[in-house]
């Protein structure tokens, strides 16, 4: 793998971990675990939408030696990690007023 190629890798890892982080902080629930699967949503998303579809929306600029759609990327970044900070949150939400027999 050319270094540019790893650059641009770490670039949108770092990214989806931060976005997801971010995401899993503002809906919550707010424990240390409950930011895997935001961050997995997050990069996922940005696996499948920015690299496997090859999907580009918007304008595109030079990271690392690449064109990307920067701006779109980050954008299916939240919202994959939004979707899943959510459901995780109803789950949790449910599963706690089960358990209390409400």
């Amino acid at each position: 793998m050319p270094a540019a190629a790893f650059q641009l890798f770490l670039f949108f890892t770092v990214a989806a971990i931060v976005v997801g982080v971010v995401v899993a902080w503002v809906i919550g629930p707010r424990r240390p675990l409950a930011f895997v699967i935001p961050v997995l949503a997050s990069f996922g998303a940005l696996y499948l939408v920015g690299h496997r579809s090859g999907l580009a929306v918007g304008p595109t600029m030079e990271l690392f030696g690449f064109q990307v759609t920067l701006l779109f990327d980050l954008a299916v970044a939240v919202l994959g990690a939004a979707i899943a900070a959510k459901a995780q949150c109803l789950l949790l939400t449910r599963r706690a007023t089960r358990r209390a027999g409400i």
